[in-house]
């Protein structure tokens, strides 16, 4: 009997073992996705940047591009005007972030470059609040991966002092995957703007 109680504990343990690494590996290749998509966003900002003033479409520059692109990829929601005007924006406010690492490394021994670590809505959130304050704006990015912070968590913080009471140094900001259980890896493994950049849609779901 004893032998049996035995067996069933280390069969508990196995299969917990088993869900928590399926668990782990869903949210490493949610976050590449995303770490992709974000460094995607990040070019594609950087050439809106630059390239804003030297076609003639004036006031029509978003509109034109954003129904040239969905003419071009049908399947893909996220070239509205609105999220190219956020990709411009991203890639202006980190543009001068000395402190991050090279943005074009991969992953390295489990570690991920936080400015890509995390969904696109909450970086929309910290560029809305934030107003183009560079320093504050890498304190949020950094308070979100070692906090698990959801984009319902995040939202009561930037207009707080917190940035002001802690201090504006990031320091080690290269960080490990969200801890499972998180409010955060649980997002980053659900976030919808990561099926739309692999085109992954309701006829998959």
């Amino acid at each position: 009997m004893d032998n049996l109680v035995e067996m069933d504990e280390q069969y508990r343990e196995w299969i917990s073992e088993v869900s928590s690494r399926f668990r782990q590996s869903q949210i490493k290749a949610a976050v590449k996705v995303n770490d992709e998509m974000l460094r995607f966003y990040w070019q594609l900002g950087k050439e809106l940047h630059d390239r804003k003033n030297r076609f003639s479409y004036g006031q029509s520059f978003y509109k034109t591009i954003s129904r040239d692109l969905r003419k071009e990829l049908p399947d893909v929601k996220s070239f509205s005007e609105t999220n190219l005007r956020y990709m411009q924006k991203f890639a202006e406010l980190y543009s001068g972030a000395s402190n991050l690492p090279q943005l074009g490394e991969d992953f390295r021994r489990g570690e991920i470059e936080p400015l890509f670590a995390i969904p696109w809505g909450h970086h929309k959130l910290i560029m809305d609040k934030c107003n183009g304050n560079l320093q504050k704006a890498l304190f949020f990015v950094n308070q979100v991966i070692q906090n698990g912070w959801s984009r319902a968590m995040l939202l009561n913080f930037p207009d707080t002092d917190l940035f002001e009471r802690q201090g504006k140094a990031i320091t080690n900001f290269k960080q490990t995957l969200p801890a499972i259980q998180s409010d955060l890896a649980q997002e980053i493994t659900k976030d919808p703007y990561k099926f739309d950049f692999i085109t992954l849609t309701q006829s998959y779901k």
